[in-house]
């Protein structure tokens, strides 16, 4: 059977990006080395690269237009941050109480291994377990053991209060069509974005693209899925304020729900059927033009959409308080949130594909009137 070179050699690249960049830890609000490793993959585009006071990179890609005049401005956002821990407390016996930082489901926690991030190192713990053995009459409460024996022990391994803690856990390619890693969510959003800039850096189109790999997404949702009074993405709030685009992506994860244990009624989500369309969530709902022209693209270009609703929220949320037209694609991951996550490399490939699509198309959404129609 012949093999697409170019599609080989993408797919190639995304598992090399993935491998990178899960590799890296960023619990929200703490992305710093994310952002760095992704300037050093985006160093040889040779793009205009900034960030603000949230910790956010933004990279530019400048557009050709035929006649001089100014070229939409697009916006990509895919966030940077993870799901984790910030250390709350240290006990008199050195002991570790983890305070959450993003919606980690109730039942993860214990037994786990965990990486505790201080200035110099990175130290391993694990999350406490209450045995059977022992008569528990307490609240459990999610802490971590490093085999100090007092708190003085662990203040001197340079752990203190708000050092950050990532599970323990990188990235795996599980077959030719699988990869399992910590934080798929939303490192394969940065991996597409870095894929595409590059493409576009060599192949300018008609708009200026200003990638934005952005801080604190997930910092607002309560563990266990709760609502929280306020959301997060505030990365995306602030790039928003500061670019003013005419037009934004998000591309981000969509909970997979081809799994055991859900009605089939509500199995929306699939791996390996491509990229989704995220209708509706708890803060977002996508007007029906931008449906209307997202299927239009997909169907002129071959690419193969699902669509479904969701709970939480995504960058989305807060870029359309600004008035800028966003569209939300998901990509199909089993377990968001949890310390291995499973996507499948066909649904990434077909999704920068089709964010490629989505920004050469921008002009048949941005000059039909189709986004004010009356």
């Amino acid at each position: 059977m012949a093999i697409n070179v170019e599609l080989e050699a993408l797919r190639e690249e995304i598992i090399e990006l993935l491998q990178e960049l899960i590799d890296v830890a960023g619990v929200t609000g703490f992305e710093d080395a994310v952002r760095a490793k992704i300037l050093t993959l985006l160093k040889a585009t040779g793009a205009a690269c900034s960030t603000d006071n949230m910790g956010s990179l933004y990279v530019t890609v400048p557009g050709e237009g035929q006649d001089g005049s100014r070229l939409p401005r697009v916006m990509i956002c895919a966030h940077m941050d993870e799901v984790g821990y910030l250390v709350g407390s240290i006990d008199d016996q050195g002991f570790i109480y983890l305070f959450p930082l993003g919606g980690i489901p109730e039942n993860l926690g214990a037994g786990e291994w965990v990486s505790l991030h201080t200035a110099a190192t990175v130290i391993q713990g694990c999350v406490g377990i209450y045995p059977p053995h022992l008569p528990v009459t307490a609240q459990q409460e999610i802490f971590v053991d490093v085999g100090a024996q007092s708190r003085d022990e662990v203040l001197h391994m340079g752990i203190t209060v708000g050092t950050p803690v990532t599970f323990t856990h990188g990235f795996k390619q599980l077959n030719r069509n699988r990869v399992a890693g910590r934080c798929l969510d939303d490192r394969m959003g940065c991996a597409l974005l870095i894929a595409l800039l590059r493409r576009l850096s060599a192949h300018p189109v008609a708009a200026e693209v200003t990638g934005v790999f952005t801080s604190t997404e997930e910092h607002g949702m309560l563990p266990g899925g709760g609502q929280a009074n306020v959301h997060g993405s505030r990365g995306a709030q602030v790039a928003t304020m500061r670019l003013r685009p005419d037009f934004a992506i998000v591309v981000d994860s969509m909970v997979g729900s081809d799994i055991p244990g859900i009605a089939p009624h509500l199995r929306q989500i699939h791996l390996g059927q491509g990229v989704a369309l995220r209708l509706a969530d708890e803060l977002a709902i996508m007007r029906p033009p931008m449906r209307a022209f997202l299927n239009e693209v997909a169907r002129s270009t071959g690419i193969t959409l699902q669509e479904g609703v969701s709970r939480s929220y995504t960058d989305a949320s807060v870029i359309q308080l600004f008035d800028v037209p966003v569209a939300t694609l998901g990509i199909p991951l089993r377990y968001v949130h949890a310390p291995a996550q499973i996507a499948d490399l066909g649904d990434l490939i077909q999704a920068m594909h089709y964010m490629q699509a989505i920004v050469e198309n921008i002009g048949q959404y941005l000059y039909t009137g189709r986004n004010h129609t009356i």
